[in-house]
């Protein structure tokens, strides 16, 4: 199990570097509703931004309005024109506990939620539904949403959900240094970013090959700088360790004591 928090607007400017020692991924807020520019987060851009540069692994939600087929379109293109080129290690997940929205009938909710989770799914992202634990149980409480992942909003000391569950949101309450107030708290049950790469979703492979922790050889130069300006020295055949992934265009991973550009990283057959 791992340990992580979700985030918006609501956070204000939160200092990620102060967070980070606490948590092991961040959910956030892409924005809410229909796609409009002015229905995104505006600290979204930021809050990825900080989580890509200090090793954060992160995913995200959008909070859902939508009461008919059309708006859950609108909100499918709302969430892909926001995480077209993030790259997620936890799922995008929908956010579906709107007053509007629990006053449809069970069979309505059901068809809007279930279109955009099939939606996001053709798009090659890992995808999931987040929803309070009552709703879980009346609304939401159909064999039509087994396919998706569930994050249950449970604010007690044991999850009695009986479903099938991949996260748990256990507070609402979550004090941390970086974070001015509270904050929700979160307890993943599986290792996403294993099992997102693994199945080779959210698009984290068009760019990424290797990954933090691994090792692997490396024949060609090593760079001072991730924009791979000032070569400090070329070795062959050499072992490293990954010690962080970039995601930099010319020189995307980090080894001891400088970067490397992809082409001149590979693993030896065994």
């Amino acid at each position: 199990m791992t340990k992580g928090i979700d985030v918006s607007s609501y956070q204000g400017r939160i200092d990620w570097t102060r967070v980070k020692p606490y948590i092991d991924f961040a959910i956030i807020r892409c924005g809410w509703g229909n796609n409009l520019e002015r229905q995104d987060d505006v600290y979204f851009e930021r809050n990825v931004e900080m989580c890509e540069k200090l090793q954060i692994p992160f995913g995200v939600y959008l909070y859902s309005y939508a009461t008919t087929l059309d708006e859950a379109r609108s909100e499918v293109e709302h969430t892909l024109r926001l995480i077209r080129d993030k790259k997620l290690e936890y799922p995008v997940f929908l956010d579906v506990e709107s007053k509007r929205q629990m006053a449809l009938p069970k069979e309505k909710l059901v068809e809007i939620v279930k279109y955009y989770c099939e939606e996001i799914q053709k798009e090659g992202y890992y995808v999931g539904i987040y929803a309070s634990l009552n709703r879980f149980r009346s609304n939401l409480d159909s064999k039509e949403l087994d396919p998706f992942d569930k994050w249950v909003a449970e604010w007690n000391d044991h999850f009695t959900y009986e479903g099938k569950a991949g996260m748990w949101q256990n507070t609402s309450y979550e004090e941390l240094p970086g974070i001015r107030g509270r904050v929700d708290g979160n307890i993943a049950f599986y290792d996403y970013p294993k099992i997102i790469r693994d199945a080779g979703l959210n698009h984290l492979e068009e760019t990424l090959k290797y990954h933090k922790g691994e090792k692997v050889y490396v024949s060609g130069d090593i760079y001072e700088e991730s924009d791979a300006i000032t070569v400090l020295r070329e070795v062959c055949d050499k072992e490293y360790t990954i010690k962080a992934t970039d995601n930099m265009e010319v020189a995307p991973y980090k080894v001891d004591g400088g970067y490397v550009k992809e082409d001149s990283v590979y693993k030896k057959c065994s």
